[in-house]
């Protein structure tokens, strides 16, 4: 399984890195693992999240909503 920087994964989905960086702060996308110098790592499976959330953007739901759906069981 491939492991991402935040760079990485923002560049894989074509978003700013600041854009992966704000959804890290509201704990919508968390980084899998941290690497030994604590850069953050992302997985395959990270991406299809990242992917998820941009889609439900540009369908218009807001980060609020987007979170309460990703939270429900």
């Amino acid at each position: 399984m491939s492991n991402y920087t935040t760079g990485e994964l923002a560049k894989a989905e074509g978003v700013t890195v600041r854009t992966v960086q704000y959804y890290d702060t509201r704990a919508i996308i968390i980084p899998s693992d941290f690497s030994e110098g604590g850069r953050r790592l992302y997985t395959e499976d990270d991406l299809r999240l990242l992917k998820v959330i941009c889609f439900l953007r540009e369908i218009g739901l807001s980060i609020n909503t987007i979170d309460s759906l990703l939270r429900e069981d």
